[in-house]
């Protein structure tokens, strides 16, 4: 399968950068106190902008696949108040586009991404809210493209997570090849703090407004 082309410095300058909103009224001091603020902000969305978003964010993932040929996507399914992802995998089926999604080890906070023939056919782990692939595992090189759910990014695009560390573990063993796209709403692109070495950076974001690249 040839490396999609990601023509990344063209990319990027087409897109704008990503707005840094006002912090929360009420300062947090530490990723618990991040984590609580982004998740209030997510579930206080109407139904309108979740499905905004969720729009926004299929039309950035086509235009990202056609532009680089990208033949294998990861996708999560969503917990919570984050962005609706149903739609997005079953236009890119019809695209011809092979899907992927998130799959907890037994052992540790691992994960793996799977195969599967779509979003109908996930299956509820066990004493969880999530759903998972029950297809073989594939290898983080053969993934072109993979989309990330985020509570929230810095203006550098560094992601806030729910705190178990499963994507800050997977996501340094994705190749330079592969493009890492966060998704937040844009109320929550924040200077969160502290930023420590384990937090992965995104290469692009899409909020409701659509795809942007880090702030200068």
């Amino acid at each position: 399968m040839p490396t999609p082309n990601w023509d990344r410095q063209t990319l990027l300058a087409g897109l704008a950068a990503a707005t840094v909103v006002e912090n929360p009224a009420s300062l947090p001091v530490d990723k618990r106190g991040w984590r609580a603020a982004a998740d209030a902000v997510a579930r206080a969305r109407s139904p309108m902008q979740r499905k905004q978003h969720a729009q926004a964010l299929g039309q950035a993932v086509l235009r990202l696949v056609q532009a680089s040929g990208a033949r294998t996507v990861g996708l999560y399914s969503p917990i919570g108040a984050e962005t609706e992802t149903r739609e997005l995998a079953n236009s890119l089926l019809v695209h011809g586009i092979a899907l992927a999604y998130p799959r907890l080890r037994s052992e540790g906070p691992l994960m793996d991404f799977a195969t599967t023939t779509g979003p109908a056919a996930l299956q509820q782990r066990p004493r969880s809210r999530l759903l998972e692939p029950a297809g073989p595992v594939i290898a983080p090189e053969d993934l072109d493209l993979v989309v990330i759910p985020c509570l929230a990014v810095s203006p550098a695009l560094v992601r806030l997570g729910h705190g178990g560390g499963y994507f800050d573990r997977w996501l340094p063993g994705l190749p330079a090849t592969a493009l890492r796209l966060g998704v937040v709403p844009a109320a929550c692109v924040w200077p969160w703090q502290p930023i420590e070495g384990h937090d992965q950076a995104m290469d692009l974001l899409c909020t409701e407004q659509g795809l942007c690249r880090p702030a200068s």
